[in-house]
């Protein structure tokens, strides 16, 4: 039972392994297409492709996924909700691949709405916490709001092109469509949602409620990543307009520098964690919308930095946290000598997020400032800025809690469960930093070219000598270590900030409870108790939609009067004087008596136009409707009716009679398509051994329907019967 719990970590391990595999055929320029027939009316597959895109993230979500499946299992080994967090974490890696290998658009979407699920459960792991319920639904509404946005976009696409595949949507391109406008801020908005762009990006930090296994895996290496992913999916059929890139970069611009900043205000690692990759988030949508290939090669080297330096960092403060009982920056210095294994993981987690040679970490920045040098003077600044406060930011993590005297004066032993991962993630960084070629033409050109849609081959390498990206290196250095000794005050400064102008998570909350007290108010006023105003609210609504849909058709009476018969004014009398006679009498019994009128009189018109079936139907349905109601009457009190006189109520049934009425007589002066009668009575028989063709609809043809109706009416049924049930003692009528 030790080893089991090993057993997600091991899996995830062996699917690492079969796309890694593929790495060959991939790096050649190859494509593996899988495809399964799911709703071929509607022209629906399960489709998947791997491609040099789809690769990455497949590696990205096994290899990370087992090293952090492996630590959840020594991190949570007393915790009795263990296996259901390996459970949850499992799911969630299955919607995450499903998302990146899917082809087909409503696979995607699905799989899509999979990770937002997941990572619902996942954040509110600990429900017991408010805070933790709290956040997991903030990230619920946010993440499933722009799923719907993206479910808009996608259908629009469909609708457009006549198919879902993803691959020949961006053969196809969309920029010069007049519906562009809409799908792109339908796409985008789904995007920024998922990958917390301003301003939706406040959701990420609050999901750091979850475990830190959790956090490093969910809001780290991958989840975050899909709508990264989804705009590089989509960059040919939607990139390289001008609205495109004013969207990308603006909010990718203000992204960065708000993640950037707001890591300095936090004194929780964990925390001070989340914001840092808010501002990856807003570095790889900015160069997303960039869209030069310098930018696109930039955006697709800093997906495996990130990945590999925030779950090291991650895993590295959970390691912390487990050793000495506290993640707060003021609360942990001077523990080196007795943490050297977890000051070396996070050393080397830090440095790479610092850009420090000769760690992956420096080629991302070198390649990202590399990218920004070619556009706008103010996209380099952000870019600068930003990077230094990962400087800052890095040294907080890494310098900070080890040196100076011990704040503690022991910590924790850890299990090579819990620091293997980190460290293994950081001396890969430094390996591929060292290595660059490894990774160039075999993987980082692949997928450069699944990006722009044409072939691509680069060369990546440490040293280029000295020019624009390196000087801008040096002066990140400068700055970032100068102002690291300002970080007490900085924080001070942007805690008083934040204390007078507040974040927008608190415009969130007040957004919630304005719609809470708007609900609030619209339920006292519609669910008031009152019989009488629901039906009033229900028939005037139906008397709108009513003369609605008449005024704006073509509406077009018979030409010629309709002929009456002295039995038709008859029949219609009776109707009439019945129903003003339930309108105006006081007593019950007689009212449930003229309402029988009525009934009869409709069975009558049934019988007129030789539907003898249905008139026996209603004939017996409105007896029996009597007879209970009379029945009812005994069990009620006894009190006096109130005549009907509210000119509201004799308005709405005036208008929705009229309308009704023209309706019908509009329909009359339409063809009568007999395609359903005809093949009605051509099959019933031959199909469904019945000769009378309204109890095979009934009974055959439309079954399900049929049950569903039966089980509403036996429902209603034992409801009146319990209702009937709960005043025993009898009363006069």
């Amino acid at each position: 039972m030790t080893l089991l719990r090993f057993l997600p970590a091991l899996i995830s391990a062996l699917l690492f392994v079969g796309f890694a595999n593929q790495y060959s055929t991939i790096a050649a320029g190859g494509v593996i297409e899988a495809s399964w027939p799911w709703l071929p009316t509607l022209g629906v597959e399960l489709a998947f492709r791997l491609d040099g895109l789809s690769l990455l993230f497949a590696l990205l979500i096994t290899g990370i996924g087992a090293i952090i499946l492996s630590y959840a299992a020594d991190y949570f080994k007393t915790d009795p909700r263990r296996d259901r967090l390996q459970i949850l974490m499992g799911l969630f890696a299955l919607s995450m691949l499903g998302l990146v290998l899917a082809d087909d658009a409503i696979s995607l979407f699905l799989f899509w709405e999979g990770t937002t699920l997941t990572s619902f459960l996942l954040v509110g792991f600990d429900h017991h916490r408010d805070v933790a319920r709290r956040n997991a639904v903030q990230a619920l509404i946010i993440t499933g709001l722009g799923g719907l946005a993206l479910l808009i976009g996608l259908i629009t696409m469909h609708q457009i092109t006549g198919t879902w595949r993803l691959s020949e949507w961006n053969a196809l391109g969309f920029t010069e469509h007049a519906a562009y406008p809409l799908i792109l801020l339908a796409v985008l908005v789904g995007c920024f949602t998922k990958s917390a762009q301003f301003p939706f990006h406040y959701w990420l930090p609050n999901a750091m409620a979850a475990p830190t296994p959790v956090s490093a895996y969910l809001h780290s290496a991958t989840m975050v990543k899909a709508g990264i992913y989804l705009m590089l999916r989509l960059n040919p059929a939607l990139g390289s307009s001008d609205l495109w890139m004013t969207a990308l970069i603006s909010c990718g611009a203000i992204t960065m520098t708000l993640g950037a900043l707001w890591a300095l205000r936090q004194t929780d690692l964990k925390l001070m964690m989340a914001y840092t990759t808010v501002m990856a988030l807003g570095a790889l949508t900015l160069l997303i919308g960039l869209g030069s290939d310098k930018a696109l090669m930039a955006a697709i080297v800093f997906i495996l930095v990130h990945a590999l330096y925030k779950a090291a960092l991650f895993l590295s403060v959970g390691m912390m946290d487990k050793q000495v009982g506290t993640r707060d920056l003021r609360k942990i210095h001077g523990m080196g000598r007795r943490m050297p294994i977890a000051w070396a993981c996070a050393a080397l987690g830090a440095l790479s997020m610092a850009g420090i040679p000769p760690l992956l970490g420096f080629l991302g920045k070198e390649l990202i400032y590399a990218a920004t040098l070619g556009h706008s003077w103010w996209v380099s600044v952000i870019a600068l800025a930003a990077n230094v406060m990962m400087v800052m930011t890095a040294l907080a993590v890494a310098w900070g809690p080890f040196t100076g005297s011990p704040s503690h004066d022991s910590a924790k032993p850890i299990s090579v469960a819990i620091w293997w991962g980190s460290l293994l993630m950081g001396l890969l960084a430094l390996t591929l930093g060292s290595l660059p070629s490894l990774i160039d033409t075999r993987l980082i050109a692949p997928i450069l070219s699944a990006v722009t849609g044409r072939e691509q081959s680069l060369h990546l390498s440490l040293w280029h000598g000295i020019n624009g990206p390196l000087l801008m290196s040096l002066l990140t250095y400068a700055l970032g270590f100068a102002m690291y000794r300002l970080m007490p005050r900085i924080r001070a400064t942007l805690a008083d900030i934040e204390a007078r102008y507040g974040e927008m998570d608190q415009l969130y909350q007040w957004k919630l409870d304005s719609l809470h007290r708007l609900a609030a108010a619209t339920t006292r006023q519609l669910q008031n108790g009152r019989m009488t105003f629901y039906l009033r609210v229900t028939f005037g609504v139906m008397s709108l939609t009513l003369w609605a849909a008449l005024l704006n058709g073509a509406l077009a009476l018979p030409p010629t009067a309709l002929a009456l018969s002295w039995v038709d004014i008859i029949v219609g009398l009776l109707a009439m004087v019945g129903t003003w006679v339930v309108v105006r009498t006081e007593s019950r019994l007689i009212a449930i008596s003229a309402l029988g009128i009525v009934g009869a009189t409709v069975s009558i018109v049934f019988v007129m136009f030789g539907a003898i079936d249905v008139a026996m139907t209603q004939l017996l349905v409105d007896t029996l409707m009597v007879v209970f109601i009379a029945v009812a009457l005994v069990r009620l009190p006894r009190v006096k009716l109130e005549r009907i006189t509210n000119r509201i109520a004799g308005v709405i049934a005036i208008t929705l009679g009229a309308g009704v009425t023209l309706a019908m007589l509009a329909v009359l002066t339409v063809p009568i398509d007999l395609t359903l009668s005809n093949y009605f009575g051509q099959n019933s028989l031959t199909q469904a051994l019945g000769r009378n063709v309204v109890n095979v609809i009934l009974v055959d043809f439309r079954a399900m329907d049929t049950l569903g109706e039966i089980s509403v009416v036996v429902i209603a049924a034992l409801a009146a019967i319990a209702a009937l049930k709960s005043k025993p003692e009898v009363k006069d009528f």
